[in-house]
């Protein structure tokens, strides 16, 4: 009987220093699950800013493209009109015939019946 007891005792025990191991192991696993998360915190926080710096650039770049566009643009239109100011006074008849012809097409289809 003595040796069932010393033998439940040693389980008991090693039941005991194996609970007290789990609860140093699962103190030691809730520290680094802490530090990982705090780093991957504060690496998702640098990121964002890093992201946001990139799309405040990426804004600015827009800007500066969409102004630059426009500026061409009007120089382009600018320059067309000017060819064309030239162009007509240069020869002028076959803008005026050009003229009379779209008027007349344009007169003849609002003139006519719609029945």
């Amino acid at each position: 009987m003595e040796h069932a007891s010393t033998s439940n005792e040693n389980i008991a025990e090693a039941l005991k220093l194996l609970e007290e191991a789990a609860h140093q192991k699962k103190d030691e696993l809730r520290a680094i699950m802490s530090n990982k998360f705090t780093n991957l915190k504060n690496l998702v926080m640098e990121s964002e800013g890093s992201f946001m710096k990139a799309l405040v650039s990426a804004k600015g770049h827009a800007l500066e493209a969409t102004a630059h566009a426009k500026d061409v643009g009007v120089e382009k239109a600018r320059e067309m009109a000017r060819d064309v100011n030239e162009s007509v006074h240069r020869s002028p008849w076959p803008y005026i015939a050009g003229s009379a012809a779209a008027g007349l097409l344009l007169g003849y289809l609002l003139g006519r019946d719609r029945k």
